[in-house]
């Protein structure tokens, strides 16, 4: 009985699994953060002093998102799309039922087809198909193409990725990277890395005006790191 009373809890009530991280950055460049949050993402900032800030920042998985609904794929703007990446997104909506397949296609297709590379080169959605390799920002580009084809509202976000320091310990080092937000047609945000196929609390949103090439390096301190299950 407590194990029928458990899965009907679970089917009735999604468990989702949340990620909080307390981050403290020693840096200046407390104007280039902000505040934000989402359906599986917030990020809140605090100063405490001139060269004193500290981040709090959750994740949560998308056990709770409705991804089962119509597609709308809009012509206009497929048929104007340069004939390799016309072909490629009418192949990945190819007997679609719902976005949810559509989305699974592109998960897929990325995994199969796209790797990464750090190597300069051109990032927009039609080279990347054509190269079959990008940074995160081609990545994003792609994807972005792909929802913008389905009419699904979406935005390019600009952050860090939080990467282990080797022989550091508790030191993160921020790596320059971008990602997207996609917003359903209920209403519902949610934070997606096409590069890497997921999204975590190793990540650190900032503004979308700033420029990379003025932020200064720094490093990030991860003070507590902690994980719950919530219905």
């Amino acid at each position: 009985m407590k194990l029928l009373v458990l899965l009907f809890s679970v089917l009735v009530f999604p468990l989702r699994e949340v990620v909080d991280v307390q981050l403290y950055i020693p840096t200046q460049q407390h104007d280039i953060f902000l505040n934000y949050s989402n359906d599986n993402f917030s990020q809140a900032i605090s100063q405490n002093g001139p060269q004193k800030i500290t981040a709090h920042i959750k994740n949560a998985n998308y056990f709770t998102l409705d991804l089962d609904f119509k597609l709308s794929p809009q012509e206009t703007f497929i048929s104007g799309l340069p004939p390799a990446l016309r072909e490629n997104t009418l192949t990945l909506l190819d007997d679609c039922g719902s976005f949810k397949d559509y989305f699974t296609n592109i998960s897929l297709y990325l995994q199969g087809n796209i790797r990464y590379t750090g190597r300069p080169a051109k990032q927009d959605a039609a080279s990347v198909i054509t190269a079959k390799k990008a940074d995160c920002v081609g990545f994003a580009n792609l994807v972005k193409v792909y929802l913008d084809a389905v009419g699904i509202k979406n935005r390019l976000v600009k952050g860090f990725y939080l990467t282990d320091s080797p022989g550091a310990g508790e030191l993160l080092v921020p790596v320059p990277h971008r990602w997207i937000e996609i917003i359903l047609p209920n209403g519902a945000k949610f934070f997606f890395d096409p590069q890497r196929q997921r999204f975590s609390a190793e990540y650190i949103a900032i503004k979308d005006d700033v420029d990379f090439k003025g932020i200064k390096k720094f490093k990030v301190n991860l003070v507590k790191k902690s994980k719950k299950i919530v219905n």
